[in-house]
């Protein structure tokens, strides 16, 4: 985090309690837009910006591939429930059809 801390401070003259503010406000920004079941991974991703001496740190890229990658694998799941749902719906509704077809 301290790299982004940083990188605003230079490149937009921010101070340092700017900087941290203004990726807060843009964390809870990007929380807002996001569905609630995607909205805590940007937490987690936020919180895993390491600022200890010595770790290895991913880049902002790379954090931002891996949150890609977690909405992307939870859009797929969705997508599979709800072509589920549909399956059943659509042989409930055949059903019924056919026993409205048999009683006529």
């Amino acid at each position: 985090m301290q790299e982004l801390i940083q990188q605003l401070q230079a490149k937009a003259g921010l101070t340092p309690e700017q900087a941290a503010q203004s990726i807060e406000v843009i964390k809870e920004y990007v929380k807002g837009k996001l569905p609630p079941f995607i909205a805590g991974t940007v937490d987690t991703w936020f919180a895993n910006m390491s600022d200890k001496p010595g770790e290895k740190k991913e880049g902002f890229m790379d954090k931002a591939n891996d949150f890609l990658d977690d909405v992307k694998d939870k859009a797929e799941d969705w997508k599979d429930k709800a072509e589920d749902w549909a399956e059943d719906a659509k042989e409930k509704i055949s059903d019924l059809f056919n026993k409205e077809k048999k009683q006529a």
